[in-house]
């Protein structure tokens, strides 16, 4: 090839260059900005309770918030009772919530599943107070008066019957308290 040939390859190559460079330059300048916020954890949180406080802005009562049964993990097993002998219903995902019905004393959880009764294992529950919002979902009860997981558990009877005000070893609770003795000794203390 002759100089003046490559010479010419050249001083187009360098324009095209110079174009694309000038092109480049701007698209950049017009484009519109971006602005990337890096947020912590507490700032996410804090959002999503002013969130939630609008949405539920409304006054609660107290007798509106229900104790939910929520899932802590994937795939877990609802059975037709209380027992890994009982048959398989289907499966609960983490942040699945049901309705809950009560605690049996072996470990299981009783709920509403597809509209009928079953059972999850316990430790793959937590009881949560919620309120139904305005477009009929639950959500998470953050306000003041909320229950806790002790005053939100109803526990079986031997029967698998729910006894309100029932504890974790099956004794429904007292109508009155037995006065202690005169001499202070609660009595002798037995394990079950």
């Amino acid at each position: 090839m002759k100089k003046s040939t490559l010479n010419a390859i050249m001083y187009g190559v360098i324009i095209v260059l110079v174009i694309a460079i000038v092109v480049t330059g701007v698209k950049l300048s017009t484009r519109p900005k971006i602005i990337v916020e890096e947020e912590s954890s507490s700032v996410v949180s804090v959002k999503e309770e002013i969130t939630f406080f609008e949405e539920n802005s409304e006054e609660v009562s107290l007798a509106d918030i229900v104790a939910r049964a929520k899932i802590l993990d994937d795939n877990i097993n609802v059975r037709t009772g209380p027992g890994t002998d009982f048959d398989r219903l289907g499966s609960a995902y983490y942040g699945n919530t049901f309705e809950y019905i009560s605690q049996s004393h072996d470990g299981w959880t009783k709920i509403k599943y597809d509209n009928t009764v079953a059972y999850v294992f316990s430790e793959y529950v937590e009881l949560i107070p919620m309120v139904m919002n305005v477009e009929g979902e639950y959500t998470e009860y953050l306000g003041a008066g909320a229950p806790s997981v002790d005053e939100m558990t109803v526990w079986e009877d031997e029967t698998g019957t729910p006894a309100p005000g029932g504890d974790a070893e099956g004794t429904a609770a007292p109508e009155t308290a037995a006065p202690a003795p005169a001499d202070g000794n609660q009595g002798e203390v037995t394990q079950n």
